[in-house]
């Protein structure tokens, strides 16, 4: 995945994400989408910084590819 493509599913989720909570309520229904939401925004966050510091690095792609389940990264 490019830098460009994971800023654009960032950008995307995070007004799925406004759009769930617009209402200022939360139903039952959308608690399992909410969350899935959060943990991809979790790993998208996670892989846009490896990718731009390898980029900053001047490197073509990171050098430690991200873990499947950035959670495990979260303290």
């Amino acid at each position: 995945m490019e830098l460009e493509d994971v800023i654009a599913a960032i950008i995307r989720l995070e007004k799925e994400r406004e759009a769930i909570y617009q209402d200022d309520q939360v139903t039952p229904e959308e608690h399992p989408r909410l969350a899935e939401i959060n943990r991809e925004l979790d790993r998208l966050w996670d892989l846009r910084r490896r990718l731009e510091a390898a980029r900053n690095a001047g490197l073509d792609k990171p050098p430690i590819p991200p873990p499947s389940d950035v959670s495990k990264l979260i303290g």
